[in-house]
Formats: structure tokens, C-alpha cells, sequence
């Protein structure tokens, strides 16, 4: 029972998951990145610098070193989010 509601586990199961995370919160965050530069040259003129994507690519580190059993569910979140965006637009 108390194994059902710890987060964690031994450092090295973190360090893979962390890793295996990296895997597909990369591409989300550079996808976020270009899709957000895309419409802000569009229709703004402007452009969000290279050091938002790597801040996103940190703060997705953290979350799937901090909450590894929840960081799925995040980027299955944001995947969601996008994909509703993107019909609300119609594309």
C-alpha cells in the first residue's frame, strides 16, 4: 500500500525515466517553440528567443525527475491542448 502512493524510487530508476522522458519532452518543447515563433512572426513581427526553449526543456527535466509517474500524464496533457488548438483553428 505505501508503494502505491510514494512518487519515487532509487535514484536510478529517476535517472532512466528522466532519460526516457527527454526522449519525447524535447520535441514537445521545441515543437511549442516554433509553433509560438511561428504565429508570433505571422501575424506580431516578433520571436521568442532560444533560451524559452531551453528553458522549457529544463522545466520538462525537472517535472520528470521530480514527478515520474506523473509526467506522462503532463505531456499527454500538452499534447491534448495542441491538438484542440489546432482543430479550434482548423488546420
Amino acid at each position: 500500500m505505501a508503494n502505491n502512493r510514494n512518487q519515487g524510487g532509487p535514484i536510478e530508476s529517476r535517472l532512466i525515466s528522466l532519460f526516457a522522458s527527454l526522449f519525447f519532452s524535447i520535441p514537445t518543447a521545441a515543437f511549442v517553440w516554433f509553433w509560438v515563433n511561428l504565429e508570433l512572426a505571422v501575424y506580431w513581427d516578433g520571436f521568442l528567443s532560444s533560451r524559452y526553449l531551453v528553458t522549457c526543456i529544463i522545466v520538462f527535466a525537472v517535472l520528470a525527475l521530480l514527478l515520474p509517474k506523473l509526467f506522462p500524464a503532463i505531456l499527454g496533457g500538452i499534447w491534448r491542448g495542441i491538438g484542440k488548438i489546432w482543430n479550434w483553428w482548423g488546420f
